[in-house]
């Protein structure tokens, strides 16, 4: 009850409502307002991120409090033996009685103070003896009782328990699919940002003027700038690369998704770093970083280039090839700010 008392429908209801309003009209007017709109994505996905997270911490909660009801209803139910006195206690009851009976008839007519006191006695006891067995036959009748409710009552507690079973089931799979839903959302946000990035790009300037030479001496063409520039393929670089549901690698704020892309023509680089942190309790800083980044490939194993942000934020960013193919090492810095992220260092994995 404490768990789902602190993740309930109504926390994860509002930060639904909040996304809702973020996100508002997000398509219809990236055609108007151009750049001027990121940060309003970039408050969106922060919103649909803090959604998916009070949504999976509920179903989290929910699944955690079914599988303690049915810990708890998997104790069998106490029972209460239907057999209150031993038959031998009640056949000698009733041979006492039919003794105490035949006694009493016996000296009913004698005239004599002491027979008359002794059968008196035997009246009261067999009146004790009648009262007991009444007694042990009520209290069978209720201990019958007793045991066919506690059937039943076992009967209930395994269907219940089953029930349990089944929810803690179900919310397991709901689990996995609010983390691809959360995934699909963060991809989306991502999408929306480079469009908008694209259509408020400056035209590329005009090719220069053809000119025509007289030098009629042959020359070789000089290879592709991007042949021979870093030790490594660029591959190691290009392409996207995303932070592991599991078992991820950083230092520092632990990210909770991390998408980065990386275009590459002519040995230019060109790309875009997206990511949300987890932060420790009681810090207030903005978890969302978005950066854009270019610049040339260098002839050293580790790339640096210049990012900024729509804010105005500027910083650095650096590529490492990991020990793997599909692995690469990010380190990134900007000139510290009140409550924004400035530094992080984490391992992505290639898409």
């Amino acid at each position: 009850a404490a768990l789902i008392a602190q993740n309930s429908r109504d926390t994860y209801r509002q930060a639904f409502d909040t996304w809702v309003q973020a996100h508002a009209n997000l398509e219809r007017d990236a055609g108007t307002e151009g750049s001027a709109l990121l940060p309003r994505i970039d408050r969106a996905a922060a919103a649909a991120a803090s959604f998916q997270n009070a949504r999976a911490a509920y179903a989290k909660a929910t699944s955690q409090s079914a599988g303690q009801r049915r810990q708890i209803l998997q104790n069998p139910v106490a029972r209460v033996s239907s057999s209150v006195a031993p038959a031998e206690i009640g056949a000698l009851i009733t041979a006492e009685l039919q003794l105490d009976n035949r006694t009493i008839t016996r000296f009913a007519d004698d005239k004599d103070r002491g027979i008359q006191q002794f059968r008196q006695s035997l009246e009261r006891e067999r009146d004790t003896l009648a009262a007991l067995n009444s007694s042990i036959q009520a209290r069978e009748k209720s201990a019958l009782a007793a045991s066919a409710a506690a059937d039943a009552l076992d009967q209930a507690r395994i269907k219940a328990a089953d029930a349990f079973r089944d929810q803690t089931s179900q919310t397991g799979q709901d689990a996995a699919a609010l983390d691809k839903e959360a995934a699909a959302w963060t991809g989306y946000y991502d999408k929306l940002t480079r469009a908008v990035q694209a259509a408020s790009a400056p035209p590329p300037p005009p090719p220069p003027p053809v000119t025509t030479s007289v030098t009629t001496s042959v020359t070789t063409p000089a290879p592709p700038k991007s042949a021979s520039i870093a030790p490594v393929p660029l591959a190691r670089y290009v392409g996207g690369w995303t932070y592991p549901m599991s078992n991820g690698q950083f230092h520092g704020l632990q990210p909770e998704f991390v998408d980065l892309v990386v275009h590459e023509e002519n040995g230019h680089a060109d790309g875009t770093l997206y990511a949300r942190f987890k932060l420790p309790p009681g810090n207030t800083a903005d978890p969302v970083i978005r950066f854009d980044f270019q610049g040339d490939f260098g002839p050293t194993l580790n790339q640096r280039f210049p990012m900024s942000a729509s804010d105005g934020t500027q910083g650095t960013i650096e590529l490492i090839p990991g020990p793997a193919f599909n692995l690469l090492e990010v380190n990134f810095q900007t000139a510290p700010k009140p409550n924004k992220i400035a530094t992080g260092n984490f391992i992505l994995v290639k898409k």
